[in-house]
């Protein structure tokens, strides 16, 4: 157990090496979605009016967040893919390295950056929305249990794939409709009842509605529940992610 937390330390470090050297990254991450709010939040504020009783300025607002922190999480995948190219995978499996310490020390480095970036973005767009932290503690929580899913997916994804032009395309296929079936656009109570059901099928609805509710009070599901979804999401996505890398590091 020592080692594997070492190891996992070890490879955090790393992987916050890496997000700290790519400036360009943070700039990207960072501008689209205050380009989303500012041209999509401010250009429908004025004729959408949402049962939430919140603005659609602020709605948006949090769900562009969720949005960038579940893009940037399947990124994850993305970097094991350049790990694999660079040559520096195979050096690391011919080691005594677990798997479950590559998947926890991606895991750990995504969700400390996303932190980074909620925080920021909070900072930036807190003087023209309704966002503040009435509940930080379940900020923590939302990201931590999206980020994990979404580096776990991308490290799926990853492991059956060779290019990272593979990669990008079937990451998008994969995600788009949880995107749009998650609330990040419009409240599920405004949804037709079709679309309802199947937004309410998709794990990434109570992570949004989480992180919404950490931002501005404001749930449609029992907080408890999405709680609940995420903690089970969370853990079984982990496994998932150390599965695959097990595998696919045995083939």
């Amino acid at each position: 157990m020592a080692r594997v937390l070492v190891d996992t330390v070890t490879l955090f470090r790393r992987e916050m090496l890496r997000y700290r050297r790519d400036r360009a990254y943070w700039v990207g991450q960072l501008a689209f979605p205050l380009a989303f709010v500012a041209f999509i939040g401010f250009g429908l504020d004025r004729v959408v009016t949402l049962p939430t009783g919140i603005d659609y300025v602020a709605h948006i607002a949090s769900g562009a967040l969720a949005l960038v922190i579940a893009s940037a999480g399947v990124g994850g995948g993305f970097t094991l893919i350049e790990d694999r190219q660079s040559g520096f995978l195979r050096t690391l499996l011919v080691a005594p390295v677990s798997r479950s310490s590559l998947v926890l020390g991606k895991i750990a480095a995504r969700v400390v950056a996303s932190l980074a970036l909620a925080l920021v973005m909070l900072g930036l767009l807190a003087p023209f929305t309704a966002l503040r932290l009435p509940h930080p503690a379940v900020l923590v929580f939302a990201i931590a249990g999206l980020t994990t899913a979404f580096v776990a997916l991308g490290i799926v994804l990853a492991s059956a794939l060779r290019s990272l032009e593979s990669f990008r395309l079937l990451s998008a296929f994969a995600t788009i409709p949880i995107y749009l079936l998650s609330g990040i656009f419009y409240p599920l109570a405004a949804l037709p009842v079709v679309t309802r059901a199947l937004a309410s099928a998709n794990p990434f609805t109570y992570g949004v509605d989480l992180l919404r509710y950490a931002l501005l009070d404001v749930h449609e599901v029992p907080v408890g529940f999405s709680a609940a979804v995420l903690a089970v999401l969370m853990l079984v996505s982990a496994l998932v992610a150390v599965a695959a890398v097990d595998r696919w590091t045995r083939d």
